[in-house]
């Protein structure tokens, strides 16, 4: 392009030496100045191509500075101690195998109880409103008499068995809290700092973005709404509409095994987004880890030798941008000054 520059600019002189003789005829003084005309677009082509490669070379020496940054981050990285990461992936794997024995508690043992509650509940409003007052035996249908108390009873231990869940799911992740905050990463600055400034930032804030979501999990509270209510309205809405005038054993039964089927729907949900996070988020540092623990293994089998040459091959790069760099720079230096 430098080649190219200089044959413009000698045209461009040789027109002006054309315009500035006075021996030179009109025809021949307006065809220079037809030329000079097209020399100039020639130059604003050339300034507007070395402008625009200009901008283009800063993306080459951005990826060359990563490059460097990348093999410059070798040494950091073999300075990191092995039982450093040895214990960091040990601390992970132990709190991971806690938290799914926790969730699998949750999963059969606090389920099991929950539906027990509700089983108990419907069996003492069985035993109130499905009992002979005069024979103590039990009867098939609660009349009009006692059908009103029945409906208040069997909403108000929906709302009591509501409550229950709530305070369940508050207890499982208070535990799970308990669990995770056993994980230590005092020690993951250090070790993240060892890395390329690219995937430092990217690291770190995905791992803030899980702890700040984590603790949300932890330090909020569900609130005790009727939520189990709602998500059992539409039988709810069946079974009073058929207890117009009497409510039947038997329906009462369908509806109450309706209400076991949506307990598990409305406790395991709010718990699984947690323990989802949780697990993801110990996985993403135990995924950090052992590639940290490869990457250290792959460089202890590598000469010093070709770390050296890797060197001398990001120091040939750099000097060859270089010289493009020097040449736009001439390139639009020259411009300029034949303009003024």
């Amino acid at each position: 392009m430098n080649e190219s520059l200089k044959a413009f600019l000698a045209l461009n002189q040789a027109v002006t030496l054309i315009h500035s003789n006075d021996n030179q005829s009109l025809e021949l003084k307006q065809s220079a100045t037809d030329l000079s005309q097209s020399i100039q677009l020639c130059t604003d082509e050339m300034r507007r191509s070395a402008v625009k490669l200009e901008q283009l070379l800063k993306n080459c020496y951005r990826d060359l500075d990563q490059a460097e940054e990348v093999w410059n981050s070798k040494a950091g990285i073999l300075s990191i101690p092995k039982d450093e990461i040895w214990e960091q992936i040990a601390q992970i794997s132990n709190v991971d195998i806690r938290i799914r024995n926790l969730r699998k508690k949750c999963k059969t043992e606090v389920i099991k109880e929950l539906k027990e509650s509700w089983t108990n509940r419907v069996t003492e409003l069985k035993r109130q409103w499905f009992t002979e007052k005069n024979t103590g035996k039990p009867k098939q249908e609660a009349g009009l008499s006692d059908k009103d108390g029945l409906i208040k009873d069997l909403e108000r231990e929906l709302v009591d068995q509501n409550r229950q869940i709530i305070l369940a799911i508050h207890h499982n992740l208070e535990l799970l809290g308990q669990e995770f905050s056993i994980f230590k990463i005092n020690k993951l600055d250090s070790h993240v700092s060892c890395l390329p400034s690219k995937y430092k930032n990217s690291l770190l804030f995905q791992i803030n973005c899980n702890h700040y979501r984590l603790n949300l999990f932890f330090n909020s509270k569900v609130s005790i709404s009727n939520s189990l209510a709602n998500l059992i309205k539409p039988s709810w809405d069946s079974f009073y509409k058929d207890s117009f005038l009497v409510i039947k054993r038997d329906r009462l039964d369908d509806f109450s095994n309706t209400v076991l089927l949506f307990i598990e729907s409305s406790f395991l949900p709010r718990l699984d987004e947690c323990f989802d996070l949780a697990i993801s988020t110990l996985m993403f540092h135990f995924t950090f880890y052992d590639d940290l623990l490869e990457k250290q293994n792959r460089y202890e089998q590598e000469m010093p030798q070709k770390w050296q040459a890797e060197k001398q091959s990001l120091d040939q790069l750099r000097s060859q941008i270089d010289k493009v760099q020097t040449e736009i720079d001439t390139i639009l230096n020259s411009i300029s000054t034949s303009e003024k």
